[in-house]
């Protein structure tokens, strides 16, 4: 996270990382995040790249990267 403020998702094992100070949690939904003035500017997917990939059988093996600022 160069900034704090990337969102990364990571095929295969479904990992997401990001700075949980920076987008808070829902109080009515525990697994929702938030930041009230962030806006996603850049996504960036890399690995297994088709953009309407449709169900893949032995799962996503990439890195979807999300910048906001």
């Amino acid at each position: 996270m160069a900034n704090g403020s990337d969102i990364i998702i990571k095929g295969g094992s479904a990992e997401i990382h990001f700075d949980h100070g920076l987008f808070q949690q829902d109080p009515a939904n525990p697994r929702r995040r938030t930041h009230d003035t962030l806006k996603i500017t850049r996504i960036v997917i890399s690995g297994d790249q088709n953009f309407d990939s449709n169900d893949i059988p032995n799962g996503f093996k990439g890195e979807i990267r999300i910048s906001c600022a």
